[in-house]
């Protein structure tokens, strides 16, 4: 039986849970195997700090970067992480062309974590979030970059979880049975 990093090996995958440890603990497997693999290293980040996303989840050697949206790093700085910071965290437009600079200027391979799309969607309306995702989506898959992307599911509505889970080839669920759903399986 293959593991969970197996079947999510160059997916766009949607990581369903909350707080859950067990997957921050699979999102910090998916961005170390990413840095391991010399793919660069980039963490959407709402409301955290840049230091926060990748203290001790990627390699310091790997290229890391960091979309702040909505955060100021304060008199933070590291030398071996780009930050770039989107204010406002309903700037889809702002933060949409950041991120298109950052996948269009990176060169190799890439491995996007977007935490969280349940803050994204304080900010903006689903129908909104769907639109921009859906071209996010479209640029990674092109750029043959690897995402997944955190959603608590309990924040949102059944037909929400849904129009976003149906923009992603895989779907993480380590509270249900089975744990991991890719499109396509059989």
């Amino acid at each position: 039986m293959q593991s969970v990093i197996d079947r999510l090996d160059g997916v766009t995958t949607l990581l369903l849970c909350g707080s859950c440890a067990r997957t921050d603990e699979l999102c910090g497997r998916l961005l170390a195997e990413g840095g391991a693999a010399g793919r660069t290293v980039l963490w959407v980040s709402f409301g955290q700090s840049p230091s926060e996303c990748l203290d001790d989840t990627v390699a310091a050697d790997a290229d890391r970067a960091v979309l702040a949206v909505g955060t100021t790093p304060a008199g933070e700085r590291d030398d071996d992480v780009t930050v770039e910071v989107i204010s406002t965290p309903s700037d889809l437009a702002a933060l949409g062309i950041k991120l298109s600079q950052f996948i269009a200027e990176t060169d190799g391979e890439l491995t996007v974590c977007f935490d969280s799309l349940t803050e994204l969607l304080g900010h903006v309306a689903v129908e909104t979030a769907y639109e921009f995702l859906h071209t996010v989506t479209r640029q990674c898959y092109l750029a043959d970059a690897r995402a997944h992307f955190h959603l608590d599911p309990a924040a949102h509505d059944a037909q929400a979880v849904a129009s976003i889970t149906s923009l992603c080839d895989a779907r993480v669920d380590l509270d249900s049975t089975p744990p991991v759903r890719v499109r396509n399986d059989r």
